[in-house]
Parts: structure tokens; C-alpha cells; sequence
């Protein structure tokens, strides 16, 4: 299977990864209006569970092998790759098994007693086998991760979902006799099969690598290094002392989600609102902006994902170039991605929240949080970096500072005149100092040499004119006597913005031919 280079290996997951959110979406509207938000809430309180019990399974396993394999690549070491995917994926199944085991036998207990809730006890049967197969299925993909093909991962991604839709719209359609608990259970099995089908997928294109790696003519030191022995319980505290710190961080950030999510209502109560006001307020944040503003980052998440395996690769041949050269593409694409969001969110942010949700006021908590944006997606590829150079501890420890600092600053300023505005605030500045942490610890790990006018200055320059481009777009549309209505006018005006933005940046040479050869290479 044809290996990628990190930016092709990115093309190919943001590509997946954008038809899996137009699906997502498509069945997310079905599900609203065939079973309600009724239907919808009694998924929506066990799907928390469910990620939980899934991070607990993988314990960071499969990344933390994505990122090892390629280094046994450069000793062109073959069968101590493969070592380190039956280590993974003996951990992963005796865990998952593990974890299925005892939330059957006390799933209803989690119902009945924590969530107070008995129709959730057939939902969180449903999704019990997905935990197994979604598990196993995250090995395979760390694996091909690991081997520079990213080909496998965003394939069994669309087949998930596309499986994910048909089963359940199936399954929905087949007990709507039966009751709304058992539609929602529905949404539960869909996942269950969604995730069979990717694993089956990943399955027979592992058998088919195997066996052409088995059938390929090497050279000698490669037939030579293939009949290494490994020792499999070195292997696994190798990937242990990888996989621990990721899942820390993992479990941190679930954490100060869940404690967001407990606080800052209390102090928007406490600062006088009622309980229904702060519940509003805070689905608007969380529901509606938190959306918006993390929306770019399945090309965030295609980068990272991409990133870790090549960072991984040049470390342990000691490419430092190579290195750089890659973390150099990550700023800049973080900041082309985030100077003109920022712009568009701060201009716009009422109107497209209106033309979204019909919520116009979450506008301008939009608009507030807009300012981190660009750090938001440099936080996400720069915790790539830091597993890629084989440093997770120092991303964890970031990320604990910053999310400190968050619940701190939403802790003061939301009960304060501030209000929710204050929680918004002190999100972003959680997210800025973990990412300003993130850019030092890499920076004293491989150095600063950051090119300042193609990455900063020239998206810099691109933005500040698309910021004051907004009014004369808007007079021109008046001029031209285009008589719109108030949420298509939003629409061409986003279009032409981002039209305006990349024909700036092609004008001011920030991006050129050179940089579109790059994923051809």
C-alpha cells in the first residue's frame, strides 16, 4: 500500500473527514425530526459513557503505536513493527472485553441509580458491542498510521458512516412501534454496526498488506531485521510509557469539560439569573458557539493525525529539517486557517448564528470567543508535535495549566458583571496559554526559526483587509439592487469573503505553486 507524505496523508483525512460531517449532519437532522429531542436527550445521556469507556479500553495505545512504528521502520525493522500492533491489540481486546463485562453486569445500577432514568438501560446495552469493535478498529488505523498510509483510516471512516446511516435509519423505521426508547437505542445499535463495518474493512486491508509484505522482495538487511525477536512485555511498557501520558491527557480534558459544564451555570445562578436563563445561556455557549468555533478542526484533526507517524519517522532518523520543514506547513496552516475565522466569527457572528440556529444573541458570544480561534487550532496539531518528538508529558502538563487557568477565570468573571461573556473569556484564555506553552516547549525542543512574513504577517495582511471589506461588500450588494433576505445575504457574503481572502493570499505570494506541488510530491 503507497505510503503519503504528511501533507497528502492530511489531504486525504480532511477530505474523509468532511464527507463524514456532511453525513453526520444528514442523519442528525432524521434522528431530530423522526424521534424529537426526546428521543434525541435519552442518546445524548449515554453517548458521554460511551466515549469515557471507550478512552478507558484504548488507554492511548493506538496513537501511542502510530507514533513507535515508524521509528522501528527507520531500523527497517518490520517484525518489531508488527510486534507493537499484537501488543496493542492483545491490551485493547483484554480491556475492552474487560470494560463490556462489567458495565453489562451493572448497566442497570448506571440507569436506575446514576441516571436516574430506567428507559436508558436498553440504550446503554445497544452500544456495549461498539466499545469492542471501535476499539479493536482504532488499533488497525494507529497501525496504518504508523506505516505512512492514511488511505485505510479515512476509508473505514466513510464506511462507518455511511453503514452508521443506513442501519439506523433502518432500525428506527423497524421499532417505531415500539416505543421512543427503543428508537433511541436504535441511534446506539447504529453505532454498533457502523463500526463492524469499518473493522471488517480495516481488516481485509491489513490481511491484504501482510500479505504483500510477506511476498515482497527486501534486501538483505531487511530479511535480516524481519527475524528480530521482540520480547513482548518490553513492548508493552514501551508503548505504555507512550500511551499513559496521552490518556491522562485524554481524561484531563474530559474532566475540565465536565466541570465547565457544571460551573458555569451554578455561577451564571449565582450571579442572579434562574435556573432556565443559565441553561440557555449555557447551551448557547457550549451548544451553538463551542460548535462553530471547533467546527474547522476536522482539518485540524487531519493534520495532527498525519503529523505524529512523519514527526515520529524524521526523530528517529534525526531529521531535524524534515522536522521543521513539517512543523513549519502546521503554523501556517493553523494561521491561515484561524486570522480570517477570527475575522468572519467577529464580523459576522450574529448573522451567522441567526442563519444556523436562528439564535442571532449567541452572536455575540461568537464573536467574543473569536479571538482564539487561530490558538485553538495550533493547540490541536502542536499536542501532535510534542507525541510526534516523543514528549506527551509536557502537552499534558500544558494543557492542566490552561485548563486551570479556565476554570479559575470562569470560577471570577462568570459570576460577575461579565456573565457569560466571562466563561467565554476565560475559555479562551485557557485555550492561549496552553497553545503559547505548547510553542515554547517546541520551540526549546527543535528551535524558533519560524518564517515571521509568510506564516504571520502575509494572513495578517490578508485578514485585516477582509476585515474592512465587510461594509463595502454589504454597500455593494445595495448598490447592485440585489434584494435578499437577511440569511442568504449572509450566505454571499461569507462566500465572497473567503473568495476574497484566497485571492489575496495567491496576490501576496503567500500561497504559490510551489506550496500545491508539495502534496503531489
Amino acid at each position: 500500500m503507497k505510503k503519503q507524505s504528511f501533507l497528502q496523508g492530511a489531504l486525504i483525512l480532511m477530505l474523509a473527514g468532511l464527507i463524514n460531517r456532511v453525513i453526520g449532519f444528514v442523519l442528525r437532522i432524521f434522528i431530530v425530526r423522526t424521534i424529537g429531542d426526546e428521543g434525541l436527550g435519552l442518546f445524548q445521556m449515554i453517548y458521554p459513557l460511551f466515549t469515557t469507556l471507550l478512552l478507558m479500553s484504548t488507554a492511548g495505545f493506538p496513537v501511542a503505536i502510530s507514533k513507535l512504528i515508524p521509528e522501528r521502520l527507520a531500523s527497517n525493522d518490520l517484525r518489531g513493527s508488527y510486534n507493537l500492533f499484537k501488543v496493542s491489540l492483545l491490551f485493547v481486546l483484554f480491556m475492552s472485553t474487560f470494560i463490556i463485562t462489567i458495565t453489562y453486569f451493572s448497566a442497570e445500577f448506571i440507569s436506575t441509580r446514576i441516571y436516574s432514568y430506567s428507559r436508558t438501560y436498553i440504550i446503554i446495552l445497544s452500544i456495549l458491542p461498539a466499545i469492542i469493535i471501535s476499539s479493536l478498529a482504532s488499533c488497525f488505523r494507529g497501525f496504518f498510521q504508523g506505516m505512512h498510509t492514511m488511505i485505510p483510516t479515512a476509508l473505514s471512516q466513510i464506511t462507518e458512516q455511511v453503514s452508521r446511516l443506513l442501519a439506523t435509519l433502518m432500525i428506527i423505521n423497524a421499532v417505531g412501534y415500539l416505543g421512543l426508547k427503543y428508537q433511541a437505542a436504535g441511534i446506539a445499535l447504529g453505532i454498533s454496526i457502523g463500526e463492524l463495518c469499518g473493522f471488517l474493512l480495516l481488516l481485509i486491508l491489513f490481511i491484504f498488506m501482510l500479505f504483500n509484505n510477506l511476498n515482497k522482495k527486501t534486501k538483505l538487511k531487511n530479511k535480516i531485521s524481519t527475524y528480530l525477536k521482540h520480547n513482548n512485555i518490553s513492548d508493552f511498557k514501551l508503548i505504555a510509557g507512550l500511551a499513559v501520558p496521552i490518556t491522562m491527557g485524554r481524561i484531563i480534558n474530559s474532566l475540565m469539560m465536565s466541570g465547565e459544564a457544571i460551573l458555569i451555570p451554578r455561577q451564571l445562578e449565582l450571579s442572579g439569573l434562574s435556573i432556565s436563563e443559565a441553561t440557555s445561556l449555557y447551551g448557547q455557549l457550549s451548544g451553538m458557539v463551542e460548535q462553530l468555533i471547533f467546527l474547522p478542526t476536522v482539518i485540524t484533526i487531519a493534520l495532527t493525525i498525519s503529523l505524529v507517524p512523519n514527526i515520529s519517522d524524521a526523530y528517529a532518523r534525526n531529521n531535524l529539517k524534515k522536522i521543521r520543514n513539517n512543523y513549519q506547513d502546521v503554523i501556517r496552516i493553523s494561521c491561515y486557517l484561524g486570522f480570517p475565522i477570527t475575522i468572519i466569527f467577529y464580523r459576522l457572528g450574529t448573522n451567522i448564528c441567526n442563519l444556523l440556529f436562528g439564535y442571532p444573541q449567541a452572536g455575540e458570544l461568537l464573536a467574543t470567543m473569536a479571538f482564539c480561534s487561530t490558538f485553538i487550532y495550533y493547540l490541536q496539531v502542536s499536542h501532535g508535535m510534542l507525541n510526534g518528538l516523543g514528549k506527551p508529558h509536557l502537552s499534558v502538563i500544558n494543557l492542566s495549566i490552561g485548563s486551570a487557568i479556565k476554570l479559575i477565570g470562569v470560577f471570577y468573571l462568570t459570576g460577575q458583571s461579565l456573565g457569560i461573556h466571562g466563561a467565554a473569556i476565560s475559555i479562551g484564555l485557557g485555550i492561549v496559554v496552553s497553545a503559547l506553552l505548547n510553542f515554547i516547549a517546541i520551540g526549546h525542543n527543535i528551535g524558533y526559526d519560524v518564517k515571521i512574513n509568510k506564516s504571520f504577517i502575509k494572513p495578517l495582511i490578508a485578514s485585516a483587509i477582509l476585515y474592512f471589506s465587510v461594509p463595502y461588500i454589504r454597500k455593494t450588494l445595495t448598490y447592485l439592487s440585489i434584494n435578499l433576505n437577511a440569511k442568504l445575504e449572509t450566505v454571499i457574503i461569507l462566500l465572497i469573503m473567503v473568495l476574497l481572502y484566497i485571492i489575496i493570499m495567491i496576490l501576496i505570494r503567500a500561497i504559490t505553486m510551489e506550496d500545491l506541488d508539495r502534496f503531489r510530491k
